[in-house]
């Protein structure tokens, strides 16, 4: 093994998995699902912030990749914010997911969703194929003690992978309804699509920047931000090593589909699923997915 992938490994081991301990002095939790854009999202937001500011960061990109609360470090009147996964569910099947978030009770909570079909393709190459940097502090997170024989990369193929039982899914579908039925326990919720801000970028980020409490930002700040946090400009940023986190590095740089800026896209699960999973995954998503997302009955449905 390479030096730099020793390192990367280590450095991903310093990470908390550990996400049942809400922390009383956070003031917004930004929870998804894996692979719904989180890393994409913190870089627009850092960035935003930045310039709003007028802060001065020449190593803005490990601050936000690095840190379990890398905004609060960018300036001291910011208030406290943490990116989670929240119960880690991609390990888990849907009835071992938690039922209640009376924990976020007192915060503010931005919850991130993406289609789940895309959603699902996304996982299964995140679990093939990039799972290996964090697998030591995994195995090492209270929480998923009783979990141990899964924590491993993924060996089957995308078809196998719809029918799991963990983290496939019924595991999305049934993380989502939870928060659905939940989404009335924090403080404040605000619900965004990895699709709406594909579609409408500056106004998605204008709408999260302003429920975490930040006023009159510019568009010519939103502007910035967006073209930071690019397909294209994090790409290049992996590609060029940029980060020293695991968070924006290949596994291995000749295979596209092991980079963390895979796709980027919306509705690429075309170019992966048949046309007999895709109806699958349709039915499931009709007859068992929450109103709120808007993911049901929709065109691309058909």
């Amino acid at each position: 093994m390479e030096n730099s992938q020793k390192n990367w490994i280590k450095h991903s081991q310093k990470r908390s998995f550990d996400m049942f301990t809400v922390d009383p002095t956070v003031d917004t939790y930004i929870i998804s699902f894996p692979k719904c854009g989180r890393t994409w999202l913190k870089l627009m937001i850092g960035q935003a912030i930045v310039g709003h500011l007028g802060i001065s960061n020449t190593n803005l990109l490990d601050t936000l990749l690095d840190s379990k609360f890398p905004l609060a470090k960018l300036h001291p009147s910011l208030p406290k914010i943490q990116f989670t996964h929240d119960d880690d569910p991609h390990w888990k099947k849907p009835n071992e997911l938690m039922k209640t978030k009376t924990h976020y009770q007192n915060t503010k909570v931005i919850f991130l969703v993406r289609d789940p079909r895309d959603l699902v393709v996304s996982t299964y190459f995140e679990q093939k194929k990039r799972v290996q940097f964090w697998l030591n502090s995994l195995t090492e997170t209270p929480h998923l003690q009783d979990y141990q024989e899964r924590l491993n990369p993924y060996e089957g193929d995308l078809s196998s992978y719809l029918n799991e039982e963990v983290g496939s899914i019924d595991t999305i579908i049934n993380f989502y309804n939870i928060w659905a039925k939940n989404k009335d326990v924090p403080r404040e919720f605000l619900l965004t699509r990895y699709e709406d801000i594909h579609q409408n970028p500056h106004g998605e980020l204008r709408r999260i920047i302003e429920f975490l409490g930040i006023a009159n930002i510019k568009y010519e700040v939103l502007d910035e931000a967006v073209n930071y946090a690019s397909f294209d400009n994090m790409r290049q940023m992996e590609t060029a090593e940029m980060a020293n986190s695991y968070s924006l590095k290949a596994t291995d740089k000749n295979d596209p589909e092991s980079y963390k800026t895979r796709k980027g896209t919306v509705g690429g699960f075309v170019e992966y699923l048949s046309s007999e999973e895709i109806q699958a995954i349709n039915c499931k998503i009709n007859q068992s997915l929450a109103d709120l997302y808007g993911y049901k009955n929709s065109k691309q449905l058909t």
